[in-house]
């Protein structure tokens, strides 16, 4: 069972007096390896951020920490999560990445493809919500 709160690192400060610039660029050096290890494939932007936006890049990972290791969800069902939401935002660099999480996770294929169909039926209903509340104040006129 995993601990309900985790440690949540302050962020760097970037180049803010008494920061050293060279620990945080090593310390987004031993992310971007430990992620290498962890995944089959390290999305692009992050290799990129990790070389030239490093304090950035390691928020982003702190952040990524808290979010995917806070509380008892399991960490496969939070990676489908993270599929649906970029199946609804039309990401898909970001669908491809999180099925490649997925399946890092012990997704299945039949396991992705109910969480992109349930994103698409959310975005569906927002549209349909949309919609139908556009013609009722059409209709009270």
């Amino acid at each position: 069972m995993r601990p309900s709160r985790v440690v949540y690192d302050p962020p760097p400060e970037g180049s803010k007096k008494g920061v050293n610039m060279e620990d945080v660029k090593a310390k987004a050096e031993q992310m971007l390896r430990k992620m290498k290890q962890k995944r089959s494939d390290v999305p692009k932007f992050l290799e990129f951020m990790a070389e030239e936006l490093p304090e950035i890049f390691v928020r982003h990972q702190q952040d990524k920490q808290f979010a995917m290791h806070f509380g008892e969800l399991p960490e496969k069902c939070k990676v489908l999560i993270c599929l649906a939401i970029s199946a609804a935002l039309n990401q898909q660099d970001m669908v491809r990445s999180y099925m490649i999480a997925g399946k890092d996770h012990g997704a299945t294929d039949e396991e992705m493809l109910q969480a992109i169909l349930l994103a698409r039926f959310v975005k569906a209903s927002t549209v349909l919500k949309d919609g139908t509340e556009a013609m009722m104040k059409l209709r009270k006129r």
